[in-house]
């Protein structure tokens, strides 16, 4: 029992790894909180208010009806009169994002067809900010001019360009009939439960492997060969920590998950669900920790290992992206691990209605098997390990 509990005491000296992913976790669902209050309930509509400003030299309709055009939808702010130095520093410093400059007859070179651009001023060339911003005001003039070749005056031209272009469409997403599109705090919900898989490990291996490592170190090693403690012992007493631990942090995730998602519809319908394929991928998780830390690494090589297994794990098995817009070559690759079928497993709930119970088990079994292969792999080396200290 004292070394369960000195375990624990060691764990105290390793606070700033528990902290740190403590501190990502609750950044990463603040995130993903916003993001869904900024969703509406039913449609996904994706909006963007720029940040842009003017310097009208023409003050011609069609210049003004471009600006009263784009105020609608961004904050636009007058800088005629400003420096161009003081001009650079605005859009350098992001208080606007993008510049234009309308100089004088651009109107007549739009009404004598020629190609009339106008110059903008940008922090980045090849930004969303410019692509959208740079689309607005060509679309709006190419608009006009076309009224205006169908006979339209100067003022009704410009009126008919605000007209059409601002009429918003939305975009839908066409499912088959046996899936629904989740949106809002169900999509944060769903997402959240994906992100549990890469957040257990890091936490686990970064926040609680230090922990083990440092049991492993030579001198440590040096006094069990010595006293008359078993070596086995103090390998039971480290998973058994390990597990204590895993099984505290998926209690604290599972009850953030219910505040956050108990009134979605998703969590109502799937909690067993999420819960069973949380608490599998932590022991996933505390295996994986364990194959970790059997091997006789430094503290900085267990930060590098765990950020490459965890990150590269997390891309390829649809955790960061959906499992949809992957490769099949990718996807193959992806089923040798076990963060794939915990994925595959919170699918399940994106088709609705009744669960398919054999695909649910099928996916929570791989992960079990996965779970104990890479605890009796970590076991096998703690043994090899031991064999050698005792006859070195």
């Amino acid at each position: 029992m004292h070394l369960y509990k000195n375990f624990f005491r060691l764990l105290r000296h390793n606070l700033v790894g528990v902290i740190i992913y403590a501190v990502i976790f609750v950044a990463m669902i603040l995130g993903l909180s916003m993001s869904a209050e900024a969703m509406g309930p039913s449609d996904i509509e994706y909006k963007k208010s720029y940040k842009i400003s003017y310097s009208d030299s023409d003050d011609s309709v069609l210049s003004r009806g471009l600006i009263d055009y784009l105020s609608k939808e961004n904050e636009v702010t007058d800088l005629s009169g400003r420096s161009e130095e003081s001009v650079l520093d605005m859009v350098y410093f992001s208080v606007t994002e993008y510049h234009m400059e309308i100089g004088a007859g651009f109107e007549e070179s739009v009404e004598n067809g020629e190609d009339a651009k106008i110059t903008y001023t940008t922090n980045s060339d090849m930004g969303g900010v410019t692509y959208a911003a740079d689309t607005m005001v060509n679309n709006y003039i190419s608009a006009y001019g076309d009224y205006r070749k169908m006979g339209y005056s100067r003022e009704e031209a410009a009126a008919k360009a605000d007209e059409l272009l601002s009429v918003q469409t939305k975009a839908y997403v066409l499912a088959a009939d046996e899936e629904h599109v989740m949106t809002g705090e169900d999509s944060m919900i769903y997402t959240l439960h994906n992100f549990f898989g890469y957040l257990i490990i890091g936490f686990m291996a970064l926040g609680i492997g230090h922990v083990i490592v440092a049991n492993n170190n030579k001198q440590i090693g040096d006094r069990i060969s010595a006293s008359p403690v078993d070596g086995k012992k103090i390998s039971f007493s480290n998973t058994m920590g390990l597990m204590t631990s895993g099984a505290a942090a998926w209690a604290l995730f599972s009850g953030i998950a219910w505040v956050l998602g108990h009134d979605t519809v998703i969590y109502k319908e799937y909690w067993w669900l999420f819960l069973i394929n949380s608490l599998v991928a932590t022991l996933v998780a505390c295996s994986l920790t364990s194959l970790i830390t059997s091997f006789n690494i430094e503290h900085n090589t267990l930060n590098m290992v765990t950020n490459i297994v965890s990150l590269g794990m997390s891309f390829i098995c649809g955790v960061f992206v959906p499992l949809d817009v992957l490769s099949d070559g990718l996807l193959n690759i992806a089923r040798f691990f076990p963060l794939y079928w915990m994925v595959c497993a919170n699918e399940l709930t994106k088709t609705g209605g009744n669960i398919d119970c054999d695909r649910l088990f099928l996916y929570i079994g791989i992960e079990l098997l996965f779970a104990v292969a890479l605890a009796v792999l970590a076991a096998m080396i703690k043994m090899t390990r031991l064999s050698r200290i005792k006859h070195a």
